[in-house]
């Protein structure tokens, strides 16, 4: 029973790293939204967009060493990888941005509300992106 359960945790480890680091990036993403926004003046977007900044750096090393396991002798790959990962990171903050926006703009929802649902979107087409198109083999 307990070969079956080390196989099928071997098998699933990409998948349980991302949840684990994904949540991570979710954990610094919505804090450093929540921390920016009310304790500056700075507004929602440009909050969203340094949160971005912060989660997106963590993820990439972790998705990159941990998730994805890949690692490159070139640099030009490295930077093929790198600069792939945050395009694409970049059309789920556009989403995400998109989302905030008109949550913020025509519901009467609290705005942290409104990032956790935008989030979920993101978590998501971060994770298709990733595994198809960034840390293909």
């Amino acid at each position: 029973m307990s070969n079956k359960v080390n196989r099928l945790a071997a098998n699933d480890r990409p998948a349980l790293n991302y949840i684990l680091f994904g949540f991570c990036a979710f954990i610094i993403n919505f804090l450093a939204f929540s921390l920016i926004e009310n304790l500056t003046l700075i507004d929602w977007a440009d909050a969203n967009l340094l949160a971005w900044i912060l989660a997106t750096v963590f993820s990439y090393y972790t998705n990159r060493a941990y998730v994805f396991r890949t690692f490159h002798k070139s640099f030009i790959k490295e930077l093929n990888e790198m600069t792939r990962f945050f395009l694409g990171r970049g059309v789920s903050l556009i989403i995400e941005q998109l989302i905030l926006w008109f949550g913020f703009t025509f519901c009467n929802s609290s705005l942290l509300l409104i990032k956790l649902t935008a989030q979920i979107f993101a978590v998501i087409l971060n994770y298709l992106i990733s595994k198809f198109l960034v840390f293909k083999k």
